[in-house]
């Protein structure tokens, strides 16, 4: 069998071209995945974090993220938290310090009409904002 120069140049400018489309369709798909989510990020104020009530919005509590329909979008946690002055009084007794947590959820999907975060026991209720605030983020408190 001979393999004639044109044969070889037919061949690898076929394989190029293949490379070439599955380079293609790779870009495209993990590229439109990250334009479609988000990470949705929030801090958490809690007032009096020192005093009981609050055991259900400590560090490592779940942080859901839900649409408008119900369906849960992405969980997360409550991170460390840390106790800081009274924004207000400048006060930092333990008693009257306020405790700030962030938290974040990865892969949020885009294109819902509200999304909505809730965190702790059922009777704190779930904050809900549209589209375009959930993307700056969040800023929770409780016990003011």
């Amino acid at each position: 069998m001979v393999v004639t120069r044109r044969a070889v140049i037919f061949a690898l400018t076929f394989l190029v071209a293949v490379a070439a489309a599955a380079v293609t369709i790779v870009l495209a798909t993990s590229g439109s995945k990250e334009a479609d989510t988000f990470t949705l990020k929030g801090t958490l104020y809690v007032a009096k974090c020192m005093s009981s009530g609050y055991g259900d919005l400590l560090p490592g509590a779940q942080v859901e993220v839900t649409d408008q329909s119900g369906e849960v979008l992405g969980v997360g946690a409550v991170e460390l938290s840390d106790a800081v002055a009274n924004r207000k009084s400048g006060e930092t007794s333990a008693l009257k310090a306020i405790c700030t947590s962030k938290f974040s959820v990865v892969n949020i999907p885009t294109g819902r009409k509200m999304y909505g975060v809730h965190i702790g026991n059922a009777n704190r209720g779930v904050i809900w904002k549209p589209e375009s605030e959930a993307k700056q983020g969040f800023e929770l408190s409780i016990g003011s």
